[in-house]
């Protein structure tokens, strides 16, 4: 099955509350991402506030920044 991020609402401590096309839900901690050059930015609080479903995963600045739809399912601790 294809992972499609339908929603996606930033919150506090870089997590990102999102839900899945086939109804799934939970949480992803960016945390570990924050260390590698692509997702430094992510660590000012106003640019982690920009996070959003696009594309059909989390993205920021406005799809300038994403991560894949299959790690944010395989990482995301159902609520």
């Amino acid at each position: 099955m294809v992972a499609v991020v339908t929603d996606a609402v930033p919150m506090t401590g870089h997590r990102v509350a999102v839900r899945f096309r086939d109804g799934f839900s939970g949480v992803v901690d960016m945390s570990k991402y924050l260390k590698y050059p692509a997702y430094e930015v992510l660590n000012d609080p106003r640019v982690f506030a920009t996070a959003k479903a696009g594309d059909g995963t989390i993205v920021w600045c406005d799809g300038g920044i994403d991560v894949a739809p299959e790690a944010v399912r395989d990482e995301a601790v159902a609520f």
